[in-house]
């Protein structure tokens, strides 16, 4: 089984997490500022395109992740405020990351919104509470040597804020990654999450980009669009992790019922991985 412990330097930012915003130092935001200082270059050959929506508890740690990623090539930050009302705009700001307004809530509507500023070629998809590994960017860009590539994902994986991994958890998500090795051959679009996602650019725009209004599943659904026109990469290496929060996993506060929630729901689709899906 995969360790799924988040390395040193994602267990470290998670410290953030337990912290306001008052509580950081100003040599912490002076430090983490410089570190995202070469992402504000004019000819980038990349774009990191996070979406945010009232995440002032995550996106200090959230970005501060991408000043520890390591990169060969010029690479751009974009944040998509989508309509927040705290103070995410400001952190993004305050830590000099270039920020687009969205107002229009809606991940379809935030992603395309960095997706029509974002002048990278290949495009890094993120979400304003994850944490990335240092390795997380070049892994995924690495995939696109090869020219048949439009797409590539990796494995979520999740902090706890405690920094404590129990082996019901490392348990839990190694089933996801069963899950998703089993339906990638046939459904590689249902590994597509928005959270941890590299595609080419021009590719998404020649198919009119993300679909509008369609609420969770706009990353799914442009990867079931840009999938007959290349190959989709599910990248399960630990450097290509990106580390989740568990919120929006956690039933009644419950791994326990999430995994039987899971386990229940997932039993039945088993049989669709073996065929693909039908428009």
């Amino acid at each position: 089984m995969f360790s799924y412990y988040p390395l040193a330097s994602v267990q470290k930012l998670v410290t953030y997490l337990s912290k306001s915003l008052e509580d950081i130092t100003p040599q912490e935001w002076l430090d983490r500022r410089k570190s995202l200082e070469r992402f504000r270059p004019d000819d980038p050959e990349l774009s990191i395109v996070m979406i945010a929506r009232n995440e002032e508890r995550f996106l200090f740690a959230s970005l501060s992740s991408f000043g520890e990623l390591e990169l060969d090539q010029k690479t751009e930050i974009i944040l998509v405020n989508n309509g927040s009302t705290d103070r995410t705009k400001e952190i993004a700001e305050r830590l000099n990351v270039r920020v687009v307004d969205q107002p229009i809530a809606g991940w379809a509507e935030a992603r395309q919104a960095g997706l029509s500023a974002a002048k990278g070629k290949i495009i890094l998809s993120a979400d304003g509470d994850n944490l990335y590994n240092p390795l997380w960017a070049k892994t995924l860009v690495a995939h696109f040597s090869d020219p048949n590539v439009v797409m590539a994902c990796s494995q979520y994986c999740f902090y706890t804020y405690d920094n404590k991994y129990g082996l019901d958890l490392q348990f839990y998500q190694f089933l996801r990654w069963l899950n998703s090795k089993m339906r990638h051959s046939k459904r590689p679009h249902l590994n597509c999450l928005g959270g941890s996602l590299a595609y080419r650019s021009e590719k998404a725009r020649e198919i009119g980009g993300f679909t509008m209004g369609v609420g969770r599943g706009e990353d799914g659904d442009l990867a079931y669009r840009l999938a007959p026109q290349g190959k989709i990469i599910f990248d399960d290496s630990k450097e290509a992790f990106a580390h989740s929060s568990l919120r929006n996993v956690l039933i009644d506060e419950s791994l326990a019922k999430t995994f039987w929630h899971r386990i229940t729901t997932n039993l039945k689709r088993i049989p669709e991985y073996f065929s693909k899906q039908k428009d």
